[in-house]
């Protein structure tokens, strides 16, 4: 779990223990010229339908900078699981001048906070 400088969080949303484990997710991120693309896979048979936002975050960031949809150096999308649970989404953005890393950010929204119900980062920033 993730900051939006990449720094970890110290606070991370309790979800409830499933055995085993429901879902599983992974991306494949790559640069494409003065693009960075993300290839985003999740996949949760006991959620199908469940909607998530995606965001690609561009490093190296102020801890003070904001990196939700809209902030500099950030994109967003949104990704729905079909109806076995599984969900494949593309994002990409203009690499800005700086631009050292990038790394990937799935969130589940939530009706009662702002927090999200459930987040997800990338375990590495990506090179680029």
């Amino acid at each position: 779990m993730r900051q939006c400088d990449y720094s970890r969080t110290s606070v991370a949303p309790r979800l409830p223990a499933v055995s085993p484990p429901t879902g599983t997710g992974s991306a494949l991120i790559h640069r494409a010229g003065s693009r960075v693309v993300a290839e985003v896979h999740l996949v949760n048979p006991a959620e199908p339908g469940m909607h998530y936002d995606v965001g690609l975050i561009q490093a190296p960031r102020p801890s003070t900078a904001p990196c939700g949809p809209g902030a500099p150096g950030t994109a967003f999308t949104g990704l729905d699981l079909d109806a076995g649970g599984t969900g494949t989404v593309t994002i990409q953005d203009t690499v800005r001048q700086g631009t050292t890393g990038v790394w990937v950010i799935v969130e589940r929204p939530n009706s009662n906070s702002q927090d999200p119900a459930e987040f997800y980062t990338s375990e590495f920033l990506v090179p680029m």
